[in-house]
């Protein structure tokens, strides 16, 4: 009977996990797609999520990324 028992809690347990636990990641996966960035060569604010990184610096697009290094160059 305790055997039985014991079955059930982890049956039970791998049951949320499989579905609340999920929820969790996606809820703090949103979050960081949620916070809004400035492009560093035109000030446009676009999605962490969608921006592009690079050199530490987070760009709205390649175009904005090819501006900003020719920048540099002159």
């Amino acid at each position: 009977m305790l055997f039985r028992i014991i079955l059930l809690l982890i049956f039970a347990y791998i049951v949320y996990v499989l579905f609340f636990g999920k929820k969790r990641a996606r809820k703090e996966n949103k979050s960081y797609e949620e916070l809004m960035v400035e492009c560093a060569a035109c000030g446009t604010f676009v999605s962490a999520g969608e921006a592009i990184k690079k050199d530490g610096k987070y760009f709205c697009s390649q175009k904005c990324v090819k501006v900003k290094n020719d920048n540099y160059r002159a």
